[in-house]
């Protein structure tokens, strides 16, 4: 009988003890940080390494409520900026990123309303546009990608369908890139760069976004390129010559 009641009391206080730790860990988020610093307040919801990931809710000067990701809100959410604006729709690093609508309230009238897309904060339009770019070239291939997830690089590849192959034949058009400036400072500095006879491929690593370069290349011709979200960016332009 009095091993019976011991074994009762263990299993009652083993129960006990999930069922409070599952409290404690459910409430106690005051060790999970934010990143964006006009939601750092409070914060409940779910937690990874000390920074809030997964569904959450974090209030400070604005508040925000939806999926987290690294401290930052990241995915669909809703951001309520002050009394009278939120923005309901897709986040990337705490920044309005892809399909969403913002809402301005108005006292007994219905609610002003923009609706399509963002990207790096900034609404776009209609369409999801990451990035704009111009040239004085004639390129026979051109394409500028993200990746899908988040980064600070750009990795430019420049190719044409002749050149020197190994140092030897008749010397073809060996296309490269001479420079590439930021008006606004968004390089950080060069970190790689390879050329062979027929491509060259140049990464640089960048601080911010959207991001401003001008590119000029060894045919004279230049770029004018604007990335509007934090991501590891490849552009490729090719020429057939």
């Amino acid at each position: 009988m009095l091993m019976k009641s011991i074994q009762y009391a263990a299993i009652f206080f083993a129960i006990s003890f999930l069922n409070f730790s599952t409290l404690c860990a459910q409430e106690d988020t005051s060790w999970c940080h934010v990143k964006v610093k006009n939601l750092i307040g409070s914060y409940t919801g779910d937690c990874k390494l000390g920074f809030a990931e997964g569904k959450g809710d974090a209030k400070g000067i604005q508040h925000y409520t939806g999926e987290f990701k690294n401290g930052f809100p990241n995915g669909d959410g809703i951001y309520y900026y002050n009394d009278t604006m939120y923005h309901n729709g897709s986040f990337q690093d705490g920044l309005k990123e892809g399909k969403g609508e913002t809402h301005y309230l108005r006292k007994g009238m219905p609610d002003s309303v923009i609706k399509g897309y963002w990207s790096g904060d900034q609404f776009r339009g209609k369409k999801y546009i990451t990035y704009t770019f111009s040239t004085t070239g004639l390129f026979d291939f051109t394409e500028i990608t993200p990746s899908n997830h988040n980064g600070s690089t750009i990795t430019i590849e420049l190719g044409t369908t002749s050149g020197t192959p190994n140092g030897a034949g008749p010397s073809g058009v060996v296309l490269s890139l001479v420079s590439l400036v930021s008006p606004n400072g968004c390089i950080l500095k060069m970190r790689s760069k390879m050329e062979s006879s027929f491509k060259s491929y140049t990464t640089f690593e960048l601080v911010s976004f959207p991001c401003k370069l001008f590119g000029t290349l060894s045919s004279n011709e230049t770029f004018e390129l604007e990335l509007y979200k934090p991501a590891d960016w490849k552009v490729r332009l090719f020429q057939n010559k």
